[in-house]
């Protein structure tokens, strides 16, 4: 009698199921760790998004260029920012007076902040170029150099949103904000 041998270029049948479960397995496990990851990195993106609240105050650090990341800080903290809103889905802030960090140069979530700036009468600021953070500067020094930025002086905070409210000098301008509603008098200093 002769015997039959399976072909070489063929496995055994229970060898080939085998290697189809242990793929499928593979397949699986894949899949399940994707899924994980991006449901961790959305979970992530979703619970920072939803950290900042209209009424908040932020802080809005400038340690290096073109780095934008809000803090939430007591409103006490000058300078610091009140969120007047958050952007539409266009990513767009209901107001053009508001003032909003670009994407290329904020966090998604700091992006998203329509912010009023929280400052303090008779205070000097030095606004940030390009990016327009505030820091609170010394009066008498002119920034270095025109990278630098603009030096103000708040010199009147009201609290109510009114273009008209401040002198019309050269060189003085009004800073009006929709909600919270505020306008800040200022005068470039350099």
């Amino acid at each position: 009698m002769a015997t039959f041998a399976p072909s070489p270029s063929r496995p055994p049948a229970r060898r080939r199921w085998l290697i189809i479960a242990l793929t499928v397995v593979a397949v699986v496990v894949a899949i399940v760790a994707v899924t994980g990851i991006n449901r961790a990195r959305m979970s992530f993106e979703e619970r920072t998004a939803q950290a900042f609240t209209v009424g908040d105050c932020v802080v809005v650090p400038s340690a290096a260029p073109n780095v934008v990341r809000a803090a939430r800080a007591s409103c006490a903290v000058d300078p610091s920012y009140t969120i007047g809103a958050t952007t539409t889905a266009s990513g767009s802030c209901p107001s053009a007076e508001y003032q909003q960090f670009p994407a290329s140069a904020a966090d998604a979530p700091t992006a998203t902040l329509c912010l009023v700036p929280n400052l303090v009468a008779d205070h000097c600021y030095q606004l940030e170029m390009p990016v327009g953070v505030v820091k609170r500067a010394d009066c008498a020094a002119a920034p270095k150099g025109s990278a630098a930025g603009v030096l103000v002086q708040v010199t009147q905070r009201l609290d109510v949103r009114d273009q008209g409210a401040c002198p019309t000098e050269s060189g003085h301008f009004a800073w009006p904000y929709p909600a919270p509603a505020r306008t800040y008098c200022t005068q470039t200093l350099s």
